[in-house]
């Protein structure tokens, strides 16, 4: 599990950091202007959605001509799915930028169960990290997953609903998703409808209130799936937190 030691925000452009270093993985990922950061001897240019991942012990300093912002994330128990100095670019939806904003959130706001949540979502941004390195992705897939993800809060929303707005059939996609993810695709709206859940209770929403946003308003099917997918009810999620 990843463990956040902190997180940052340099919200006012800055034209030069100076060299520095930290005991542990820092990701850095730049959301304006553009310059360049050099590692060890490695200079290395950034862009808005550019994402790096400096290994721990390893001096670094950046230069900008106009100035840049970005956020910065330290890790503890952290290992990237690449050698060398890893880098990424977040995706046309920003999916980094929005976990890392909401990482930010909880970690300086620190209300009732925010470790945990910090630590998920610190998980979180190294799947997508996994996905990236792992090089292109399929488009009916990812079309599939960004609408069970729009839509998870819509009481009734199905997977047949998602896989009538694709261009394939439902058969296909569904191999096609399988194949991609190892999960079929109701198992992985269920998966998004939980980790909802679980993110909702831990902010102290009511079991009742958080079976409505995650769209199953009938109570009694939220909490058994959230037992089939936990291993816990809602209830004893919360009890947990607590602890």
């Amino acid at each position: 599990m990843v463990a956040v030691a902190h997180i940052g925000i340099v919200g006012t452009p800055a034209t030069f950091i100076g060299s520095h270093e930290h005991d542990s993985w820092e990701l850095v990922l730049y959301t304006s202007g553009t310059g360049t950061i050099t590692v060890g001897a490695t200079a290395v240019p950034f862009e808005p959605g550019t994402i790096i991942c400096l290994p721990p012990r390893i001096p670094h300093f950046e230069r900008s001509q106009d100035g840049y912002t970005n956020i910065h994330m330290i890790f503890s128990q952290f290992a990237t799915p690449r050698t060398a100095i890893p880098i990424f670019n977040d995706d046309a939806q920003r999916s980094f930028f929005h976990l890392a904003m909401q990482l930010h959130r909880e970690f300086n706001l620190r209300q009732t169960g925010w470790k945990p949540i910090c630590d998920h979502l610190g998980e979180l941004l190294g799947r997508y990290l996994e996905r990236w390195s792992q090089g292109a992705t399929i488009p009916e897939v990812e079309q599939l997953r960004h609408l069970l993800l729009e839509n998870l809060h819509r009481p009734g929303y199905s997977v047949g609903d998602a896989m009538a707005m694709l261009s394939c059939s439902s058969d296909h996609a569904r191999r096609l998703f399988l194949k991609a993810t190892g999960t079929a695709p109701t198992t992985y709206l269920a998966h998004l409808r939980i980790a909802s859940a679980k993110r909702l209770l831990a902010e102290g929403a009511l079991v009742r209130d958080v079976a409505v946003q995650v769209g199953l308003p009938d109570a009694y099917y939220f909490s058994r799936l959230f037992r089939r997918h936990a291993g816990m009810s809602p209830s004893q999620y919360v009890a947990t937190l607590r602890s």
